[in-house]
């Protein structure tokens, strides 16, 4: 849902209020949400109310006991009349070969799921570049792929200084063309981070900052395709950068390369 342009009325906040106890908000209007409901009693109450409200439906509901005929025309069907009688050591025979192939299943199952584990646990770069992949797509499947629209590096950093209390650098490249065109607030992990938007004629770019402990910085990478996207990723100055678009991978390549630059001299 995007957010309106401001909370002019009161319909409009409890529009939000709704979406938001639905998980149905973009991340920049959940924290827009968060601070209204610090700063509103009326609308804290509100909240308060309806979650109340859900929670006595939700206690209310009851299952339902399957009924004796039910029961007995299962039991029917699991053991017709006129089954035929097993030997009983064939059943035994039959009972250790399901055995034997359920254990073997089983074990099938553990491998998998071990290695898939530890492909995860090992490769949390690789997850990160698919949830910032998949949130790119779904920004310009959206009416914009930003929360902010503006040119000017010094209305979107403190747009995400108010947002998120820290911001990466912005800088402005249009002379090179790619013109910053906005920001955005995505969730990664679990946690909010800033996006930055930059366009390169009909396309978009997404710059996703994920901040990091100590000034260690590190060259790109190559890029990568994911989807049909590429990506680059590099580590500058408190933030892992990743670099996200459809643009041809040397037009990607040249951006990053002058977007670290710019970044050096500010």
């Amino acid at each position: 849902m995007i957010k309106p342009t401001s909370w002019s009325s009161r319909e409009e906040s409890l529009l939000l209020l709704n979406a938001y106890i639905d998980d149905e908000l973009d991340a920049a209007s959940v924290l827009d949400v968060e601070r209204r409901l610090g700063s509103d009693a009326a609308l804290k109450a509100e909240h308060d109310r309806l979650r109340r409200l859900r929670s006595a439906l939700a206690s209310q509901v009851t299952r339902e006991r399957a009924s004796d005929d039910l029961r007995r025309r299962i039991a029917e069907i699991a053991d017709p009349p006129g089954a035929v009688v097993v030997p009983l050591r064939s059943w035994f025979e039959a009972r250790d070969g399901w055995r034997r192939l359920a254990m073997a299943a089983a074990l099938a199952a553990f491998v998998a799921g071990t290695g898939t584990y530890s492909f995860l646990r090992q490769d949390p770069v690789s997850n990160d570049v698919a949830a910032i992949v998949s949130d790119h797509r779904r920004a310009l499947l959206a009416a914009t792929p930003y929360d902010i629209a503006s040119s000017d590096r010094h209305t979107v950093k403190p747009w995400f200084d108010s947002k998120l209390a820290l911001s990466p650098q912005v800088v402005d490249l249009a002379a090179w063309g790619f013109p910053l065109a906005g920001g955005r607030v995505e969730i990664l992990d679990g946690k909010a981070v800033p996006v930055l938007v930059y366009q390169r004629r009909a396309h978009v770019i997404s710059v996703v900052a994920v901040p990091h402990t100590g000034e260690h910085t590190a060259a790109p990478s190559r890029p990568e395709t994911r989807d049909g996207y590429s990506v680059i990723r590099w580590r500058g100055r408190d933030f892992d950068y990743f670099a996200v678009s459809d643009v041809a991978e040397s037009e990607l390549s040249d951006f990053v390369a002058r977007w670290r630059d710019a970044a050096i001299d500010h």
